[in-house]
């Protein structure tokens, strides 16, 4: 067997052998969406909707800092103009994923960041979003000795 066929008839048998599965995610309603924590981080907005209407991404999650601009510092207008975006697409706003974090020793840390993620709340709901991600960065440490 050549190695193109060898890849041709393997990758239809993977096909075949998955298709169950991919019929069951299917049918449980299962969609595909992006967060824009790598891909389509340098995309703004229109060109976002554009790729993931093309992708036949249902949803984005627009992780904060990112090319689309879409930050608690809108304006009501602005806000209005990125609802409207997703209203005129197939693709859904699942909302904005933000860096907010509520692990640090400094209270101030924390309560900024609290402060943070109610202005991401509020954008979400003026954008027309389902919710917002906040994220942890730490890893615990477990002791060496059992603990009882």
């Amino acid at each position: 067997m050549k190695r193109r066929s060898f890849f041709q008839t393997a990758t239809g048998g993977l096909a075949f052998a998955a298709a169950p599965e991919l019929k069951a995610a299917q049918s449980s309603g299962m969609r595909l969406g992006l967060v824009t924590y790598n891909w389509g981080k340098a995309w703004d907005l229109p060109e976002l909707l554009k790729q993931c209407e093309k992708a036949k991404f249902s949803g984005i999650e627009l992780r904060s800092t990112h090319a689309h601009k879409v930050e608690p510092n809108l304006t009501s207008d602005e806000r209005k103009e990125v609802a409207k975006m997703f209203a005129d697409s197939s693709v859904e706003c699942v909302g904005p994923g933000t860096a907010c974090e509520y692990h640090s020793a400094d209270p101030e840390v924390v309560k900024k960041n609290i402060e943070e993620t109610k202005a991401f709340i509020l954008l979400c709901k003026d954008i027309g979003g389902t919710g917002i991600k906040a994220v942890s960065y730490t890893h615990l440490t477990l002791p060496t000795k059992r603990i009882v």
